[in-house]
């Protein structure tokens, strides 16, 4: 007699996300891992299996055509309360990212996700599930069997002990996971806004990288052993690999305001710096 499948997994995950290779490759590595594994190209293909399947744990990507995957979420949940969710992002997802854990989702991975930190991601979710489930239980007994009241409460306690001691531990996750969001965020921003500063400069005086720092003086440029002018420091922040661990927000914000008072033509551009520059100044600002 053939074995079914879904009886035997470790539990049923529902992976939603648009790249095909993407759905295959992982499903495969999933089902190795003895999960049951249902696949969506879609948010609304998604929810028409939620409401015909049990699902343990939805794993969807931020961005997909039609329906994204924070509405996605924020539908599943409403439908399946206990449904445990995952979200993946890719560049540029980080807001999105923490909108959706402030939605319900219990983990965020950032593409391309590797098959062991899935796993990771949800044996915790199952874990998670199975208390919230075991709780459930004891709850539904207790209303039955009276006699057992004592030995029912103890157990009750223990398991809510437990439940709490997993939300306070993934609070606390979740509030390291939207500190590490906002200082990626905060390194991205100070690349965009001295890039953008650097090539509105050009594009308005026809003057170099040199002499924006020797215009400025905000920045040194200085003459290596080919008899060449570099700006060493100032190269480092135009790209994140690069960038300093603690970055000089002062001279980049003041080499913006120095562009933006020299610079006059092009409304484009200058528009583009001076909302860029009020992203970085409001992140610092909320930074403690």
């Amino acid at each position: 007699m053939k074995k079914d499948k879904q009886m035997d997994s470790k539990g049923k995950i529902l992976l939603v996300d648009d790249e095909p290779d993407f759905v295959e490759f992982v499903s495969w590595q999933l089902e190795t891992l003895s999960y049951a594994v249902h696949t969506a190209p879609a948010g609304e293909k998604a929810l028409d299996i939620l409401s015909r399947t049990d699902i343990d744990i939805l794993i969807a990507d931020i961005r997909m055509p039609g329906m994204d995957g924070i509405e996605l979420i924020r539908r599943a949940i409403e439908r399946r309360p206990d449904l445990q969710c995952i979200v993946m992002t890719g560049h540029g997802g980080i807001d999105t990212a923490v909108e959706a854990m402030k939605l319900g989702a219990v983990n965020y991975l950032r593409k391309p996700v590797g098959v062991e930190e899935l796993d990771v991601a949800i044996e915790k979710a199952m874990e998670k599930l199975g208390l919230i489930l075991a709780v459930r239980e004891k709850q539904e007994r207790l209303e039955k069997v009276n006699e057992e009241l004592s030995k029912a409460n103890a157990e009750l306690t223990k398991l809510r002990g437990q439940l709490e001691a997993s939300l306070r531990e993934e609070s606390s996750g979740r509030k390291k996971a939207e500190a590490a969001l906002k200082k990626a965020r905060l390194r991205e921003l100070i690349v965009e806004v001295l890039t953008l500063s650097l090539r509105y400069w050009k594009q308005t005086t026809q003057k170099t990288k040199i002499e924006l720092a020797e215009d400025s003086k905000i920045w040194t440029a200085s003459i290596d052993s080919g008899g060449t002018y570099r700006t060493r420091t100032l190269d480092r922040y135009l790209r994140i690999t690069s960038l300093p661990s603690n970055p000089r927000f002062g001279d980049v914000l003041d080499t913006a305001y120095f562009v933006l008072n020299n610079c006059s033509t092009y409304p484009e551009m200058k528009s583009n710096l001076e909302e860029k520059i009020g992203q970085l100044e409001k992140i610092l600002l909320e930074s403690p």
